[in-house]
C-alpha cells in the first residue's frame, strides 16, 4: 500500500472541519441521531434516506486515528490517519416523484500515514480507515424497492457495507472486524471494499415478518488499484464478482440472535500457491459463518468463520470473535468497552520452509484489540484502544514459501476519534 506525507494546507482544513463539527450545538443536529456505536459504518449504506424527514439529507462524518507501534512490528513509531467523508440522500419520490427509489452518493477525503502500512507491515490492519491518501467518489447507487419486501439496487457500492459483516464488530477499529482481513488478502485489491467501490448491482428480499432476508450481488470487477483517485474503481475491466448471503434472525432492532451464511465467487483466474508460475485455477471462492447475539440487554457479542481453498488463497481460514458492553460505569450510559480477537491462518503453501532456513514459520497472524469508546455528547466519541499483533506478516511476503517467518510481536496504542454533523 503506497505511504504519502500528509499535507499541511490539507491537514489544517481537516482540523477546522473537526473544530467545526465538535462545536455545533446539539440542538442543530438532527433529532434521530444516536450514540456513535459503529463508526466506520453508520450512515455510509444510504440508511438517511429513511430516517430523514426532509428530501434531501446531508451528513458530514469525520474520522481520524493516531496510533502508535510502541514495541516490536517492523519498525516503531508513530501515525496519524483522517478520512472526511460527505454524504448525500435523497428521496427520489418526494424529490421528482419516482416513487420507491432512493439515490446515495458519498465521496471522501483521506489524509495521513497509516501505522500497518509504515510501522507494523502486518496483514490485518490496525485501523479501518488506513488507504491511500486520496478524494474519491466512494457510493454512486439507486435502489428501487420492490414492493414491501424486495428491492435492487444499481451503481457503484461495496461488498463489504452489506455482506459479511458482523453488527456487534463494526464496534472495533481494526479494519479486519469490518471486512474480514482473508478477504482483504485473498481478493485482488481487496475486493469490492473500503476504500474502493466498484460498479455493480445487488438484489435483496426479506420475509414479510423481518426475521429473514436473502442479499445477492453481482460486482463488475474487483478493484483494479486501491491506491487510485478519483473515480478509482468505476470501470469494468476484469472478471465479475458475485456474492450472497442468508440472514436469519429473531426480529426487531435489537435482535436477540442472528445468524448468516454466505459466501462469493470470484470469475478471474487465479494462481496456484504451490506452483504459481506454472498453473491456474479457473476461479476462486470462499464460505462464511457469522453468529451475533444479545447476551444480556447492554451485553453483545460475535463470531465468523471464512473458509477458502488453500491452494489459491494466502489466508484460507481465518475466525475473529469478540463482545461489547454498553453502560458499565454508572453515570456513562453511552459509553462502550470490547475485546475482541482475529487469527488469519496462512495457507499449507505459503508455510513451507524458505529457502535457506532463514527463519522459523508462523502458521498466521493474530490480531487482539480492547477498545473503549467514550461518548462525548451526541455525535462526538473517543475511542481509545490497544492492539496486540502476534506474528506479524507482510503483505508483500505472500508470493514466495516461507511468507510466514516469525516476526517481532507488535504493540499498538490507538485513539480514534469520531464525529458526524
Amino acid at each position: 500500500m503506497k505511504i504519502c506525507r500528509t499535507r499541511g494546507r490539507t491537514t489544517s482544513i481537516f482540523s477546522l472541519l473537526a473544530t467545526l463539527l465538535a462545536s455545533v450545538p446539539d440542538g442543530a443536529r438532527a433529532q434521530d441521531v444516536r450514540p456513535l456505536t459503529a463508526p466506520q459504518h453508520r450512515d455510509e449504506n444510504g440508511e438517511q434516506a429513511t430516517r430523514s424527514t426532509s428530501a434531501v439529507a446531508l451528513t458530514l462524518i469525520y474520522t481520524s486515528d493516531a496510533n502508535s507501534d510502541v514495541a516490536g512490528g517492523s519498525r516503531r513509531g508513530a501515525a496519524y490517519l483522517q478520512r472526511l467523508g460527505g454524504i448525500v440522500d435523497a428521496d427520489l419520490h418526494r424529490l421528482v416523484g419516482w416513487r420507491g427509489a432512493a439515490l446515495h452518493a458519498s465521496v471522501q477525503a483521506i489524509e495521513g500515514t497509516g501505522l500497518s502500512a509504515s510501522r507494523v507491515d502486518n496483514l490485518l490492519t490496525v485501523s479501518g480507515i488506513e488507504a491511500a491518501p486520496a478524494l474519491r467518489l466512494f457510493n454512486l447507487w439507486v435502489e428501487q424497492k420492490l414492493g414491501a419486501t424486495r428491492s435492487i439496487r444499481v451503481g457503484q457500492f461495496t461488498a463489504g457495507q452489506e455482506f459479511a459483516i458482523a453488527p456487534t464488530a463494526n464496534f472495533f477499529v481494526n479494519a479486519t472486524f469490518g471486512w474480514p482481513g482473508s478477504f482483504a488478502t485473498d481478493l485482488p485489491g481487496g475486493g469490492p471494499a473500503y476504500p474502493v467501490a466498484v460498479p455493480g448491482a445487488r438484489f435483496a428480499s426479506t420475509s414479510s415478518s423481518g426475521r429473514a432476508t436473502i442479499r445477492a450481488a453481482l460486482f463488475a470487477a474487483n478493484p483494479p488499484d486501491p491506491d487510485r483517485r478519483g473515480l478509482a474503481g468505476w470501470q469494468f475491466r476484469g472478471n465479475p464478482l458475485a456474492i450472497a448471503e442468508f440472514v436469519c434472525s429473531a426480529g426487531g432492532d435489537d435482535p436477540a440472535w442472528t445468524f448468516i451464511i454466505g459466501g462469493w465467487w470470484n470469475f478471474a483466474r487465479t494462481a496456484d500457491l504451490w506452483s504459481p508460475l506454472r498453473s491456474s485455477h479457473n476461479g476462486n471462492r470462499a464460505a462464511y459463518v457469522i453468529a451475533d447475539a444479545r447476551l444480556r440487554s447492554n451485553l453483545h457479542g460475535f463470531a465468523r468463520v471464512t473458509i477458502s481453498p488453500g491452494d489459491r488463497n494466502a489466508v484460507s481460514r481465518y475466525i475473529d470473535a469478540g463482545v461489547t458492553a454498553k453502560g458499565l460505569l454508572a453515570g456513562r450510559p453511552n459509553d462502550v468497552v470490547g475485546v475482541a480477537l482475529a487469527v488469519a491462518r496462512l495457507s499449507p503453501a505459503l508455510r513451507r520452509p524458505q529457502p535457506g532456513g532463514l527463519g522459523a514459520a508462523a502458521s498466521g497472524e493474530l490480531a487482539v484489540e480492547a477498545s473503549y469508546q467514550v461518548a462525548v455528547g451526541r455525535n462526538v466519541a473517543l475511542q481509545p484502544n490497544l492492539q496486540w499483533i502476534v506474528h506479524p506478516i507482510s503483505p508483500n511476503a505472500l508470493t514466495w514459501p516461507g511468507a510466514g517467518i516469525r516476526r517481532k510481536n507488535a504493540l499498538v496504542l490507538g485513539l480514534r476519534s469520531s464525529m458526524r454533523l
